[in-house]
């Protein structure tokens, strides 16, 4: 399932990348000849060319459609590993702040698992859509990060995410939870809470005048509170807490400057472990950084972010995905 995910997420940042850059090639000047009209930085004494009156008629020669042949020409001067290379990336100086929301258009999917049945056996998976109702897709869940650049090399980063879902469903199949049955077709109220706490250190391995790439480790902790009950039932209820380590690599890329402003690429990838859990994450997109004051830029970062945690144990399993197209805004001072 990663896998896939990882792949859609490549091919999006592929598509966008591609389009801005014919943007660009189709709206950049293109190359002339100093010397036509008789421009002053011509040798002394040249002449623009006004007319040519051909000697023979055999001279005459006709270029068929022009209008494909400026496009083909245009195509040919289009080359994505160079129109980059004058290009200048704003980054975080030392002492320097960086703080935003982002909120996520995410799809969201779990399952869980707690306890035996009445016959010593392991309950089957419980499914936040099939069996709980909650929604899977066109949810708006927010965020915000923050970072401090400490040191010209290191920073230190923290951010806060809070998902809270509800619903009532009639499931079409029963199932077992915290040794409690939930029959078919009747009715089941559940609530989820879930609240991350992430903060870490990052290092710039790699940064020059057109790209900077960070190496980052952080603690998550993680906060699950999941209540399942009926209209007649009281609500059984699982609280459940993970303490993991993530580590991961994230890289960014100036693609453009633009009147002062900055289009960048950004990317990256990590993966979390500990406390019988683990989990991955992904994300790719583009930021566009613009000036405020010297030294100072607001942003807008858009793409796709997919994150996935899992815990599993012999009897307790928590896993939850949220994936989907993000925007973010903030200020860089």
């Amino acid at each position: 399932m990663l896998g896939n995910h990882l792949k859609y997420v490549f091919v999006l940042a592929f598509l966008v990348t591609v389009i801005a850059t014919v943007a660009w090639a189709e709206s950049s000047p293109t190359d002339y000849d100093p010397c036509v009209g008789a421009r002053l930085d011509c040798t002394p004494g040249a002449k623009g060319i006004t007319k040519v009156k051909p000697n023979a008629p055999e001279a005459f020669k006709v270029k068929p459609y022009p209008g494909v042949t400026s496009r083909f020409e245009a195509l040919s001067r289009l080359n994505p590993m160079n129109w980059w290379a004058d290009c200048f990336l704003p980054t975080p100086a030392k002492g320097q702040f960086s703080i935003g929301p982002k909120v996520t258009f995410a799809r969201v999917r779990g399952e869980a698992r707690r306890g035996l049945d009445v016959i010593g056996l392991q309950t089957s998976l419980v499914d936040f859509d099939d069996h709980l109702g909650f929604k899977k897709s066109g949810n708006a869940l927010w965020s915000i990060e923050a970072l401090y650049q400490f040191r010209p090399r290191w920073g230190i980063r923290y951010s806060f995410t809070p998902i809270l879902m509800d619903s009532t469903n009639f499931p079409r199949t029963s199932f077992n939870f915290m040794g409690q049955t939930f029959a078919s077709a009747t009715e089941v109220r559940s609530k989820w809470e879930h609240v991350e706490h992430r903060a870490g250190l990052y290092f710039n391995v790699s940064q020059s005048e057109h790209s900077l790439t960070n190496l980052y480790a952080d603690w998550l902790h993680v906060q699950d509170k999941l209540s399942v009950g009926t209209s007649v039932t009281p609500a059984v209820v699982w609280d459940d807490t993970k303490n993991m380590a993530v580590t991961g690599v994230e890289f960014m890329r100036c693609l453009k400057n633009f009147h002062g402003n900055t289009l960048a690429f950004t990317g990256k990838g990590g993966i979390a472990f500990l406390n019988d859990s683990v989990g991955y994450e992904a994300e790719a997109g583009l930021s566009y950084l613009i000036p405020i004051k010297t030294g100072r830029f607001g942003f807008v970062k858009g793409g796709y972010r997919y994150s996935q945690l899992k815990k599993e144990r012999p009897t307790e399993v928590f896993g939850s995905t949220v994936d989907g197209a993000f925007i973010q805004v903030g200020f860089l001072f």
